[in-house]
C-alpha cells in the first residue's frame, strides 16, 4: 500500500535553481575563479560542498587554496539575500490534497538552513520528515539520503514513491531501491532516463499525483515502467 510521497525540493517544489546558480556565481566572481554554471544544473541534488569541490576542480583550481566550508557559508548568505522564491504553480494546492491521503517527506541535497527556511515559508506544516544535505555523510547520488528518509518514516521501500527532477537525485532513489517519478525542470528529459517514469511538466506531474491510488505500490514498478511522457 502506498503510504508516503518523498519529494526533492529544488526544481520539484520550488523554482529555485537559478538563484542557487546566481548565488554561487557571485561567490566565485569574488574569488576570481571561473565557474561552469551548467555543471550546477547537472549536479543538482548533491551536497553543496561536493558541488563546490567539483566546480573548483573543473576550473583547474587547487582545492587547498580555498576553505570549502567558508565558501558554502558565504553562498548560503548570498542565496538568502537574493532569492525570491515561488512554488511551482499548483503544487501547494496539490500537496494540501495529498497530505490527507499520504505522509509527505522531503529529501534535498541543499543545506539545512535553506531547506527549512524555504519549506517553512512556502509549504508550512506539510512534511513529517525532512532530510537535508547536512543530515547525511554521503549525499546524492549515493542512496543514503533516501535510505535515511525511509528509516525515519518507518516504511517499507515499496510503500513510497520519490519525485525528482535531477539526474543525481534519480540515481540516488534508484540506488535505494525506490520507485522514482521524474520531471525535467531544468534539463532535457533524456538525462533522467534512469527514472521509472517521466512526466514532462508540472501540470502533468500534478495530474499524476492526484490520480495515484493507495494500492499502487504492489504494481508500482509495473506502472512506472510505462513512461508518462507528453
Amino acid at each position: 500500500m502506498l503510504k508516503t510521497l518523498i519529494f526533492d525540493m529544488d526544481g520539484v517544489l520550488v523554482d529555485s535553481m537559478p538563484y542557487h546558480v546566481e548565488a554561487m556565481q557571485h561567490i566565485f566572481d569574488q574569488m576570481g575563479v571561473y565557474m561552469d554554471q551548467q555543471l550546477i544544473y547537472e549536479r543538482e541534488g548533491e551536497k553543496t560542498i561536493d558541488i563546490v569541490r567539483l566546480l573548483l576542480e573543473k576550473a583547474g583550481t587547487d582545492n587547498g587554496s580555498f576553505d570549502l566550508e567558508v565558501i558554502v557559508e558565504r553562498y548560503i548568505e548570498e542565496f538568502n539575500v537574493i532569492a525570491t522564491l515561488d512554488p511551482f504553480v499548483g503544487m501547494p494546492e496539490c500537496l494540501e490534497v495529498l497530505k490527507h491521503r499520504y505522509e509527505l517527506a522531503v529529501v534535498s541535497g541543499a543545506d539545512k538552513p535553506i531547506v527549512h527556511n524555504v519549506l517553512n515559508e512556502l509549504y508550512p506544516d506539510l512534511f513529517s520528515v525532512i532530510v537535508s544535505g547536512d543530515d547525511i555523510d554521503k549525499g546524492k547520488p549515493a542512496p543514503d539520503p533516501y535510505l535515511k528518509a525511509v528509516e525515519l518514516l518507518s516504511i517499507q521501500k515499496d510503500e513510497c514513491i520519490v519525485i525528482e527532477n535531477a539526474p543525481v537525485g534519480v540515481q540516488a532513489a534508484k540506488a535505494a531501491g525506490l520507485c522514482c517519478i521524474a520531471v525535467p525542470t531544468y534539463l532535457e528529459h533524456d538525462k533522467l532516463s534512469l527514472a521509472d517514469s517521466i512526466v514532462m511538466n508540472h501540470d502533468l506531474l500534478i495530474d499524476f499525483l492526484l490520480d495515484l491510488r493507495s494500492d499502487v505500490p504492489k504494481t508500482c514498478i509495473k506502472r512506472c515502467a510505462h513512461p508518462v511522457k507528453s
